[in-house]
């Protein structure tokens, strides 16, 4: 009894898999619309602002407002940009302005394993998983800007 359960067993998952080889897999192909195509080119566009630096991004778009970095995170940056916003790739620029959004916890400990790297008057850090702005020296914080309320 046994043997013949095996044996229906065996026939049943050889079956399985030999009709999940064979299946075919259908695609479609629609041609491509007004919306798909002003998608595709802004994916384009988007593409090439992330691979640009912010000192690009000023002088294409001529703004005189400050890049203000408020977030953070482990494959690139946000800035503030006058009344937007724009992600870079990488690290945090060494002469960077910080929002105060980004500062470490209040009552951070400095731990030097915490560090990823330097900046001006501080060091970007690694804390419970966010990434922050530590200021090594609170008496100098010339890049640090305030969010006004």
């Amino acid at each position: 009894m046994k043997n013949k359960l095996a044996l229906l067993m065996g026939i049943f998952l050889s079956l399985g898999l030999l009709t999940a080889c064979h299946t075919k897999k259908t695609t479609t192909s629609r041609p491509m619309d007004e919306k798909s195509i002003q998608s595709s080119q802004k994916s384009k566009e988007l593409k090439e602002e992330v691979d640009k630096t912010p000192d690009q991004i000023e002088k294409e778009e001529g703004i005189a407002a400050e890049q203000i970095v408020v977030s953070i995170s482990d494959d690139g940056f946000v800035t503030s940009h006058g009344d937007h916003y724009h992600f870079y790739n990488g690290e945090v620029p060494y002469d960077s302005l910080f929002s105060s959004d980004v500062l470490a916890p209040e009552g951070y400990q400095f731990d030097q394993s915490h560090v990823l790297y330097e900046v001006k008057n501080g060091y970007i850090v690694k804390v419970d998983d966010q990434f922050c702005f530590y200021l090594s020296d609170p008496e100098h914080k010339d890049n640090l800007r305030i969010e006004k309320e």
